[in-house]
Order: structure tokens, then sequence, then C-alpha cells
């Protein structure tokens, strides 16, 4: 099974990802990471650049994806569950996973805005996004349709019953289809 976590920067991604690896044994594929290891760069080490620039371009943000999608192709193949945690904002991105696996199951990150703002303005983790990144992105993201959003405002117990119950209705959606 295949789960991506999107959002813009702040809305709560890696927390509901860290939630799906943590109680619910999924591999964790993080851009964040995979950014930093394919330019060679410590992952606490902050690589800010403008927006848009530098390993943050268009080009470096395809080479990411890609290589998040080879990965979990690697690991779906050897059996297991993967969440992708990445922004997801654009077109390209989301159909470069579903090319892939046709049957992904995406989850859309939202929390009130000065939540978002306070969560980047105290955040000590490998994201280079800031509040100057959340605007920006907030100007021309338009979520699909076919996101299922979740209100990271909630403690972690209250998180994690909430992905329990969509994992529980995707598994019984996928035992009827195959019933079928």
């Amino acid at each position: 099974m295949i789960v991506v976590v999107m959002g813009l920067s702040g809305s709560g991604k890696s927390f509901l990802a860290s939630i799906l690896h943590q109680d619910f044994g999924f591999e964790w594929l993080r851009s964040d990471l995979i950014r930093k290891e394919l330019a060679g760069i410590n992952p606490y080490e902050s690589a800010k650049s403008g927006y848009g620039e530098g390993i943050y371009s268009q080009e470096w943000t395809k080479r990411v994806y890609e290589e998040m999608i080879r990965r979990a192709k690697e690991l779906v193949c050897s059996g297991k569950n993967v969440v992708l945690d990445a922004t997801f904002l654009q077109d390209w991105q989301r159909e470069l996973v579903k090319k892939s696996f046709p049957n992904a199951i995406f989850l859309l990150a939202y929390a009130d805005e000065q939540v978002v703002i306070k969560r980047l303005r105290e955040r000590r983790d490998v994201s280079d996004a800031d509040v100057e990144v959340y605007l920006k992105q907030k100007e021309n993201f338009v979520p699909p349709s076919y996101a299922i959003p979740i209100d990271t405002n909630k403690s972690r117990d209250e998180l994690k019953v909430v992905l329990q119950e969509i994992l529980q209705r995707l598994e019984r959606k996928d035992i009827q289809e195959n019933a079928l």
C-alpha cells in the first residue's frame, strides 16, 4: 500500500507520516531527506535559498520525486507498505505517483494558518521551509479533490485513531472489491 501525505509546508505532513511509520509499520520516504542526500548535504544542515532556487529548483525537485518513486517501487516489491512525505503541490508530482501506483491513497494535511506559522517559526528539522516558503506555496496550490483532508491540529493519539479508521476503511474496500 502506498499512502501519500501531502500539503503545504508546516501543515503536519511529517507528523502524520511519523505516525504511519511508528504505529502502522510503513516505510517512510521523506522528500526533505532524499533531497539533501542527493545533494550530498548533512540532513540537518541548511540548504536554504530563494524560493524555487538551488536544490529547490524545478530540476532538483523532479529528481527528488523520481528518486522517491524509485525507492517506493523497491519497497513495495519487497512487500512493504510505504508512506511518501512531500508537498506534492503540483499535478505532475501527483501524476508521477498515480502512474506507478494507481491505487495510492492521498492524504492532505492541513492546519490553521496561525498554527502553521508557529510550527514553521519553531521548527528544528531537516526541512528548510519557512513562513516565506509557506506563503509562496499557498499562492498557487489547489488541493486535489481526491485527497482525504486531515486536520493536524489534533493530538498524536487523536490522529492515530483517524489514520487507523482510514486504513481500516481502505482495507474493507479492498476486500469487497476482491470478493467481486
